[in-house]
């Protein structure tokens, strides 16, 4: 029997190259860029929208505490802490506020007051503050005229009150110290000078002219009691502090 004749192998099949891993399609990957621009852009619009809602939120109060307080020369500035305000507005509470606001006491005299209002909640009638730190400063102008005859009030440092006048056509400067009784302020000497000669300042004339300048502080409001008053650089300062406090 003859040898079986060589085979010829059979040609092989052309094998497929590495598949390619799948490339996003076109639509999809425009979707993609569409949704990541808009999220970017939402985001950078959340703090300008913060801002106005602050802004927006900031104002009404002013107007709300000009509206009950008409005893204000002009409209007061309120700032609103916290971040994000639009959070805090959705709540009703805010963790810190600050009014400033230019009066006028009961007795005319102008008044400037500086209060910081801490965590601060809506309440069904109002609003309330967990804690308050409240400044009432009168100008030295307001004061001058108390002081007696044409007096000049001014800061001498280290807490203390300045008063420069004319007695008996010679000049007279005197430092006193400001002490809080109740709800009446008294001055008492530590120092003074006639025509820029040192002289005591137990003297009777300067005692007896600072015994009789009180001044009787207003009542404040929110039910506060002021805890101290300071001398600065913009008059005399009477300090109330409170806690839990319900506010007009």
């Amino acid at each position: 029997m003859p040898a079986d004749a060589p085979t010829t192998p059979a040609a092989a099949e052309p094998t497929s190259a590495a598949t390619a891993p799948d490339r996003p399609r076109p639509g999809r990957r425009r979707r993609t860029v569409i949704a990541a621009t808009a999220a970017l852009a939402v985001l950078l619009a959340l703090p300008a929208a913060d801002a106005f809602a602050r802004h927006r939120g900031e104002d009404r109060l002013a107007d709300r505490i000009a509206a009950r307080h008409p005893d204000l020369r002009s409209k007061p500035q309120v700032e609103i802490g916290g971040y994000p305000f639009l959070l805090g507005a959705a709540r009703g509470a805010h963790p810190e506020v600050r009014v400033r606001a230019d009066g006028h006491a009961p007795d005319g005299r102008p008044v400037e007051a500086d209060v910081e209002l801490g965590g601060v909640s809506r309440e069904k009638d109002g609003y309330t503050a967990s804690a308050v730190d409240a400044r009432f400063t009168v100008p030295f102008e307001a004061l001058a005229g108390e002081a007696g005859g044409k007096a000049t009030l001014s800061d001498a440092g280290n807490g203390r009150l300045r008063i420069e006048r004319r007695a008996l056509g010679l000049p007279v400067a005197v430092t006193a110290e400001l002490r809080l009784q109740g709800d009446t302020v008294t001055l008492h000497a530590t120092s003074a000078t006639l025509a820029g000669a040192p002289v005591d300042p137990a003297m009777p004339m300067i005692r007896q002219a600072l015994a009789e300048k009180q001044w009787k502080l207003p009542a404040l409001p929110w039910g506060l009691h002021a805890s101290e008053v300071s001398v600065g650089p913009d008059g005399v300062t009477a300090h109330a502090r409170g806690e839990d406090v319900t506010l007009d």
